[in-house]
């Protein structure tokens, strides 16, 4: 009588490898924060204030990181062609924008060139097209990413970002409705921290996403 196969043992369960990058990828963000204020003290504004402050370039590296991270998901067939793309060449975009000023560039000097930007809307149309973009893109994204906690990640970098979008666009609001109140001045501070955490976010969403290959 022949003997019966063994029963197939059931798959092991592999905790994913990705898994601790996101704590320690927020916690180094949030060290050189901290770390930023400390050596500004008692000035520590100067440290995210300034367009040439260590927290600006921060905001510089973490797009650029994000832009190769893009790509190298690409080869590791983690993300579509498509995708993958278009996210290393907006977030490289964003990098150059973030390190030479250039929405501030067209903000203040846009008027020179054309009439449009007497409204304030074609002045902001950038930032506003940042809000917008990133919305969809994001969404596009959110059905490549495989694990639920990578899209909760995805998602609240877009929620700071947004916050952070809001917080750059109020003093223009408000002169369309003198009604609304003043920002807590800290907030206004920290507008440039909160990019930092967005893209931090973002980023740690991306790097916790698997490969198919070695």
């Amino acid at each position: 009588m022949p003997h019966a196969a063994p029963p197939t043992p059931l798959p092991r369960h592999r905790p994913n490898p990705h898994r601790g990058v996101a704590p320690a990828l927020l916690a180094a963000v949030l060290g050189y924060l901290l770390l930023s204020a400390w050596v500004y003290a008692p000035a520590w504004e100067r440290a995210f204030r300034s367009d040439a402050s260590p927290v600006a370039w921060l905001s510089s590296a973490l797009l650029l990181t994000l832009s190769i991270t893009a790509l190298r998901l690409v080869g590791e067939r983690a993300l579509p062609r498509l995708l993958g793309a278009w996210l290393a060449v907006a977030f490289l975009v964003l990098a150059l924008d973030e390190q030479f000023m250039l929405h501030e560039l067209w903000k203040f000097r846009c008027h020179e060139w054309t009439a449009a930007c007497q409204y304030s809307t074609v002045r902001e149309a950038p930032m506003l097209a940042v809000a917008a973009i990133g919305l969809l893109t994001l969404a596009w994204l959110h059905h490549a990413l495989g694990h639920r906690s990578t899209r909760a990640l995805l998602w609240a970098g877009l929620a700071v970002g947004w916050l952070a979008i809001g917080v750059d666009q109020w003093p223009e609001a408000q002169t369309h409705w003198p009604w609304l109140p003043e920002l807590p001045p800290l907030l206004a501070t920290l507008e440039e921290a909160l990019e930092v955490l967005a893209e931090a976010l973002v980023l740690a969403a991306l790097l916790r996403q698997p490969g198919t290959q070695g």
